[in-house]
């Protein structure tokens, strides 16, 4: 047959979109996509995913409570898409934001 191999761009880039979808916005979202650049993806030697994020919260919102909802969003969306393991999505919340979201939290 032959191999399949899901590239740490690829995983990003589900990770990126996950995070749009629970802030309500678009991917396309001109101010928004600076975040792509605050997403890194790491491998294990078992070939398993560490996701790291850093973003700014919703000002107001529960920090641990946004974050949390991030986490488990990126990990179903990627483990669902990639079947990879996630082994861990580590959140860094970098500062809050006053822009308003569209939140489907």
């Amino acid at each position: 047959m032959g191999n399949i191999t899901v590239s740490d761009n690829v995983i990003s880039e589900i990770a990126y979109r996950s995070i749009c979808s629970v802030y309500g916005v678009e991917p396309d979202d001109k101010d928004f996509k600076k975040l792509r650049k605050n997403i890194s993806v790491e491998r294990t030697p078992e070939d398993n995913v560490i996701i790291n994020v850093k973003l700014e919260a919703p000002y107001g919102e529960n920090i641990l409570e946004f974050s949390k909802n991030i986490m488990k969003t990126i990990t179903e969306n990627v483990s669902q898409m990639t079947e990879k393991v996630v082994e861990a999505v580590n959140v860094v919340v970098i500062g809050v934001s006053e822009r308003e979201f569209n939140k489907n939290s």
